[in-house]
């Protein structure tokens, strides 16, 4: 299951929707009806990562809030996944853009950005007379934009859908303009049909918004030691930035946690869990949360709950191809079958369900005896028969009899850990 496909799995577990947002569930299960288990390329698996794997209810003071906003009611059916969107929205944290562009047979509308010092949230609204279009991605050309972020695309299914689109500044600050070239993609794939020019300044009270509170603190997690080095908190979501101990013998891989205020209200994981090189702290791991900005809360507590590890002497696999079976394999993870499909071969496994928000279980990276080779496609799913995980890997035109795989994790643990952060001074 890709992350847009998790999205849309997400909203089935909403009870109760609030009277404001009648109708965004009923569309949600409907994309999702139609567009079960698509397999997608890797740059379009990536771009439809992290940010929209979104799990906060929405709450009915937020519904009741935006009721009486008419010019947000559009936007709040957009972010209603989101806490820390949501709240943003509530708050009138939102630029209105409002440009409409045409091209081919395409009417493209930039409608509104939320925006802080770290992310700038695009949303907008795609029309089409293409009969052979069933749903569009529209991607940035992120090599105009200086400095240069990580864009995040979802797809857009009709004019009924708010497309959105994430830049995000891991270390710049985000610019004081934007030049933005978008494309169309009908159905995902081949060259642009509609291609549109946007240029936009940002407001600067909207950009100066961020906060940073130190944490720097060890905390021990099922016998390793992780450094909590800060906590970094914008309108749009919060950073958690994590180290590992360089005598650790497993590596860090996800974390499930929570914040907690002095109410006793969470701020819940939002997105994904990602490693980068610092160039003032070396190597750090970065969580994304809810964000508390609207509500500046005194004090925080961070609520572990879980860890992935992955031990890198039992992280590869090697799978035999022709014999279909496979050395190396966690017990509870089973090949199924290996099969051979027009230049691609595609390999199937099957685990017990792990608990949300935990990576697939494979790399989509391998090697071959010969050196390294990428594979390029895969999915992932929920057998409705038995509830198990299903996860294919696909290696496109790979001459091999044998490939050795990577593991994203190779171990889970249940936590109940707290660590309280420093107050605001």
């Amino acid at each position: 299951m890709d992350r847009k496909q998790e999205y849309d799995a997400l909203t089935q577990e909403l009870r109760q929707t609030p009277p404001a947002l009648d109708g965004t569930l009923d569309r949600a299960l409907e994309r999702r009806r139609t567009r079960r288990r698509r397999l997608w390329p890797l740059r379009s698996l990536a771009a439809a990562a992290a940010v929209f794997v979104l799990l906060v209810n929405v709450s009915t003071p937020f519904a009741q809030a935006c009721a009486h906003i008419p010019v947000l009611s559009w936007l709040a059916q957009a972010v209603c996944f989101s806490h820390s969107l949501s709240s943003a929205v509530e708050h009138d944290w939102v630029q209105k853009v409002d440009q409409t562009q045409s091209d081919s047979c395409y009417t493209l509308t930039l409608e509104d950005l939320i925006v802080d010092q770290k992310q700038i949230h695009l949303f907008y609204t795609l029309a089409w007379e293409d009969p052979s279009c069933e749903y569009a991605m529209v991607y940035v050309d992120g090599g105009r934009l200086s400095p240069r972020p990580s864009v995040l695309s979802d797809s857009v299914n009709g004019p009924q859908d708010a497309g959105h689109i994430v830049l995000d500044y891991r270390e710049e600050q985000v610019p004081d303009r934007l030049d933005l070239e978008l494309t169309v993609h009908p159905n995902g794939d081949g060259p642009p049909a509609a291609r549109f020019r946007f240029q936009v300044t940002l407001d600067p009270a909207l950009t100066a918004a961020g906060q940073i509170r130190p944490v720097e603190q060890w905390v021990e997690l099922d016998g390793q030691q992780i450094y909590v080095d800060r906590l970094e908190i914008y309108p749009t979501h919060a950073r958690l930035l994590l180290e590992d101990h360089p005598d650790n013998t497993a590596r860090l891989t996800s974390l499930l946690c929570h914040l907690e205020d002095e109410t006793g209200q969470r701020y819940e994981r939002e997105g994904s869990f990602s490693s980068f090189s610092d160039p003032d702290n070396g190597f750090l791991t970065q969580l994304r949360l809810a964000s508390p900005y609207f509500q500046q809360p005194e004090r925080l507590t961070l609520r572990i709950t879980g860890a992935a590890w992955q031990e890198p002497d039992k992280a590869e696999v090697t799978v035999d191809l022709a014999s279909g079976t496979a050395a190396g394999l966690p017990e509870e993870i089973r090949l199924t079958r290996v099969d051979e499909e027009a230049g691609r071969t595609v390999l199937y496994f099957q685990y017990p369900a792990p608990p949300a928000l935990l990576p697939q279980r494979f790399s989509w990276s391998c090697r071959s005896p010969e050196g390294e080779w990428q594979v390029t496609e895969g999915g992932s799913g929920t057998d409705q028969d038995t509830g198990l995980e299903t996860e294919d890997l696909h290696l496109i035109d790979y001459p091999w009899d044998q490939v050795a795989l990577t593991l994203n994790w190779t171990r889970f643990s249940p936590l109940d850990v707290s660590l309280t952060l420093p107050a605001v001074e």
